[in-house]
């Protein structure tokens, strides 16, 4: 068995690409069932007033009657229950820890601190 780790996992790329239209289509109510129960990527464009570098890509998904939405690479997972509160409770955790990571020096961060400070250096356009 083959596992991947962290760092091969791209945050910023999507594996399943959300449906690209115009603005003017809608999704239908089975597509989007199809799409929560086996999870969907779709990108950030930004998180709360700040603008990301490049989208973040977060994987929905609803399970038990709850949304979640994931990054793998952040470390971080929102729930909600609703895609919307669950969105906002990631970007919540985002900037968290972007202001966590960003106050601490590099010579108190290790392991996988030191890449998470590293994305967070470089996660938002100043």
């Amino acid at each position: 068995m083959t596992y991947a780790t962290r760092e091969s996992v791209s945050a910023f790329e999507p594996v399943h690409p959300f449906k690209i239209g115009t603005g003017r289509e809608k999704m239908s109510d089975a597509d989007l069932q199809k799409y929560l129960g086996h999870g969907y990527s779709a990108p950030l464009w930004s998180i709360e007033t700040k603008k990301v570098t490049r989208p973040i890509k977060v994987r929905i998904y609803m399970e038990d009657n709850l949304f979640f939405v994931e990054n793998y690479t952040l470390v971080i997972i929102g729930t909600g229950e609703s895609i919307t509160d669950a969105i906002d409770d990631f970007s919540r955790q985002v900037i968290h820890f972007y202001k966590y990571y960003r106050r601490l020096s590099w010579d108190r961060v290790t392991g996988d601190a030191e890449r998470l400070k590293g994305l967070y250096e470089t996660l938002f356009i100043n």
